[in-house]
């Protein structure tokens, strides 16, 4: 029995000499954005590691929210004690995307979100960034990892300025000034902007179009991220590096892409593709009664939901109108829709086969054989979501990177990409959503992509783990760092090189010039004098 407890005690102990301590750094801001880094969290601590979960609320009312499962995390609630964004300001703040000008332009498009995304931080920043004994308390844990999101580079301005080993997440497919910061090729060629074609259908417009959004993109996050900087720099009395140092001297960058789901685009080994360690196995999702005997009331149910930041409830009413309609002329098909209010009036508009709920399972539901479309905004936690379920999709974007989500799903077959000013056309929405549910060949397309990313070489969760402990134990690696990032933009191009080439090039056409036209004139005037 001893030697037994001996046996026990000597391996807790090298199991606990190996674990690393992360501190997780999640804003809650959104529901996707809180899962994203909280599945973070649950990852590193389901690979036996020490983790704390700092949520710093910029929004309140998602405080009563617990999204991580493991029970080891330590959760630790950070709030604003000034100035706390109440309900009503979270939800107004984005509402306007709906229907607004500004959001279908390719340079206003990409401006809008930063300037408020800027207002909506700001608190928090400062208070993170001027609050010294939250400084000393991380400093004291002596974490071996610091995890944060780039979407709000405040918290790692905050790492930064405390010299921790960093690990800068970012939310989506691809951040533009994050990818040219580590030195990665231009994403032109590779991936469509939101506002164009993509492919062999792609014009000389979109290409030019290309090339104004992503500009445009890459001014929005700079101009975010150089807005936050200014304010860490004054608050942190100049102890902080640029977003651009911060960036190319992390041992990774860790992306919410799948190769398997996204464009084909050229990357470096400093880039991690960790897309689809948000999913739950199948096994581990459940429904509950009230659910589950909606599912069973007709032949097909349909999931409606358009996410947390641009609300349901906020829709224009021609828009609104559009869908009360459709509900109409589908009897037949069962209509869950995620609704953020309880409105007694509006409930009156809806046939019977529409339910209301300000709640869904959204992963258990999207796993169940019953349900037979998702109609969605097209965040990037949705499209993950149902692509690895293998369901059909409407992807109705409204805003930001969700109309690239939406082109990135559809063309693997089993999605519908939908303009939202489509939806007061009530016709062409009714029959866009009958042709997904009774055309088998979108399921068909839908469960190979399912089967494809439950099979990949490299399992997402695992790439998250692996780079995160090497990172832990062997920090910056300055052969990850190409010297690109160095050069200015005529080293970085080679425009010196080319002139030079060019002239070289040009001088000898220019010496060759001078010598035809020599012995031209030589033998033109000898033959001259021999008549």
């Amino acid at each position: 029995m001893k030697l037994f407890l001996l046996v026990f005690l000597f391996f807790a102990l090298y199991c606990n000499v190996l674990a690393y301590n992360y501190l997780v750094v999640a804003p809650v801001f959104g529901y996707s954005h809180m899962k994203f880094m909280n599945k973070v969290a649950d990852t590193l601590a389901n690979g036996k590691h020490n983790v704390t979960l700092l949520q710093t609320y910029i929004y309140e009312h998602w405080g009563k929210i617990r999204i991580v499962k493991n029970k080891n995390i330590e959760i630790i609630d950070y709030h604003n004690s000034e100035n706390v964004p109440s309900n009503e300001q979270s939800a107004s703040a984005f509402k306007f995307f709906w229907d607004n000008e500004i959001v279908n332009n390719p340079i206003t498009g990409a401006m809008a979100p930063m300037f408020i995304l800027y207002n909506e931080f700001k608190p928090m920043c400062d208070r993170i960034l001027t609050d010294k004994e939250l400084h000393q308390w991380i400093l004291s844990n002596k974490f071996d990892g610091y995890v944060a999101e780039s979407f709000d580079f405040c918290s790692l301005y905050l790492g930064d300025h405390l010299k921790l080993n960093l690990l800068p997440m970012f939310s989506t497919i691809k951040n533009v000034p994050g990818s040219h910061a580590i030195g990665e090729p231009s994403l032109l060629n590779y991936a469509p902007s939101l506002y164009t074609n993509f492919g062999s259908d792609q014009t000389v417009w979109d290409r030019i179009q290309d090339i104004t959004a992503f500009t445009s993109f890459h001014y929005a996050f700079s101009n975010l991220f150089e807005r936050q900087y200014r304010q860490a720099y004054d608050l942190l009395n100049g102890d902080v590096r640029t977003w651009r140092e911060i960036l190319q001297t992390a041992t990774y960058f860790f992306y919410n892409n799948n190769p398997y789901i996204g464009f084909a685009m050229p990357t470096l080994e400093k880039s991690v593709e960790i897309g689809g360690f948000t999913i739950d196995p199948p096994h581990d999702l459940s429904l509950n009664e009230e659910f589950d005997k909606l599912l069973d009331l007709r032949k097909s149910t349909v999931l409606i939901s358009f996410g947390t930041v641009v609300q349901s409830a906020d829709m224009p009413e021609n828009f609104k109108s559009g869908l009360i309609k459709m509900f109409a002329k589908l009897p037949d098909t069962t209509f869950i829709w995620k609704y953020e209010v309880e409105d007694a009036e509006f409930s009156k508009t809806l046939s019977e086969n529409v339910f209301l709920k300000k709640w869904i399972p959204q992963p258990a539901l999207l796993a169940d054989p019953r349900l037979n479309l998702f109609i969605t905004h097209g965040g990037l936690g949705s499209t993950l979501e149902v692509a690895y379920a293998g369901k059909p999709s409407l992807m109705i974007p409204i805003f930001g990177d969700q109309m690239l989500n939406a082109k990135m799903l559809s063309r693997h077959g089993g999605a519908i990409s939908y303009d939202k000013y489509e939806l007061e056309n009530y016709e062409k929405l009714t029959e866009t959503v009958k042709e997904a549910i009774s055309n088998k060949e979108y399921n068909k397309k839908a469960l190979l992509l399912a089967e494809i990313l439950h099979n990949q070489p490299i399992d997402p969760k695992q790439n998250l783990l692996k780079h995160a402990e090497f990172t832990a134990k062997f920090g910056r690696v300055h052969a990850l760092e190409p010297y690109s990032v160095h050069y200015n933009f005529i080293k970085y191009y080679m425009l010196d090189a080319y002139a030079i080439i060019i002239i070289f090039f040009l001088s000898i056409l220019y010496v060759l010039n001078l010598i035809i036209k020599f012995v031209y004139r030589k033998i033109f005037k000898s033959k001259r004098k021999t008549e």
